[in-house]
């Protein structure tokens, strides 16, 4: 199984209860730093039941942070290293407002502080117990924050041209990211049983106890093997299959079989709308480029 992947790190009490009888030792080698694209969050979300409604940021493009994990390499954990702890929101009265737009629980069914409550009793105990720079909620959660704005996957991304809405490979994005990080990287997709295609979902950055960028390699994870100068792909993705960046969220398979012909008429024409505007400009920019070729050569006679 992945670590922490989409099934694991289900934020229910029911769950922080049980598992936290189980203290583990806190030591660990790597912080590994959970991004998520909130639409592909949604859609699997929305997946699971009809009754499943979804919380987005209110900002358009911009992943938000799932959590920071201390990671001992090849193996799974720690995890709830401290069985007496108590998760207090208030103690994140400075900063959350940022925390309700950068570290949103997209499952909105669940309580408001679910989420932040799951990832300090999981993890965020885990953090505290070795090193003093996150050994607060404000610390540890603030430390998120940060790394988002220093390392945000919609600056990334989008400055080596992986835009929402297109098909990307999984060496195309692992090669973006190589090279505006110099660090390998974990891509984790979220697969639709279904439909049978797989969507981009999250990228896990590592650190180590200096909060310091490392590579993520000997995380417990499913490594794809590929013989290049980079090395191995830290990858869930099927790299022979193309990635979807989904820029909206799709219908869920319970929309779909609710929804009356005129609706599935009416997303089919804003879907096609969408598409033409965006092969228009494209165009446009092709031909602006043929007349400056033209008129550059006319220059030169």
């Amino acid at each position: 199984m992945l670590r922490g992947s989409s099934s694991e790190e289900d934020s229910s009490s029911d769950e922080d209860q049980n598992e936290a009888l189980l203290v583990e030792d806190p030591e660990f080698d790597l912080l590994i730093f959970t991004q998520r694209w909130p639409i592909t969050a949604c859609y699997e979300w929305r997946e699971k039941s009809a009754d499943h409604i979804c919380g987005l940021p209110s900002a358009q493009n911009i992943w938000t942070i799932h959590g920071i994990w201390p990671t001992k390499l090849n193996t799974i954990g720690p995890s709830f290293c401290n069985k007496t702890a108590v998760f207090n929101v208030t103690e994140l009265d400075p900063i959350e407002k940022q925390l309700e737009q950068f570290w949103i629980n997209v499952e909105k069914n669940k309580p408001y502080d679910s989420l932040w409550r799951h990832e300090w009793l999981k993890h965020g105990t885990c953090a505290a117990a070795v090193m003093v720079q996150l050994n607060t909620e404000d610390k540890y959660f603030g430390q998120g924050l940060t790394w988002l704005q220093q390392h945000s996957m919609a600056d990334v991304l989008g400055e080596g041209g992986i835009k929402p809405g297109q098909n990307y490979t999984v060496l195309e994005i692992r090669q973006v990211l190589i090279d505006r990080l110099q660090k390998n990287m974990a891509i984790e997709c979220y697969h639709d049983k279904e439909t049978k295609q797989q969507f981009l979902n999250e990228i896990r950055v590592c650190f180590n106890k200096n909060l310091e960028l490392e590579n993520c390699d000997g995380i417990l994870f499913e490594d794809v093997f590929i013989d290049q100068p980079q090395g191995k792909i830290i990858t869930n993705c099927n790299v022979n299959k193309p990635v979807f960046y989904p820029a909206t969220v799709p219908l869920s398979r319970y929309e779909k079989t609710h929804m009356s012909p005129f609706d599935l008429h009416t997303k089919f024409l804003e879907e096609y709308k969408r598409q033409k505007a965006k092969e228009n400009k494209n165009m446009k920019i092709l031909v602006n480029i043929y007349k400056l070729i033209q008129l550059l050569k006319w220059s030169t006679m």
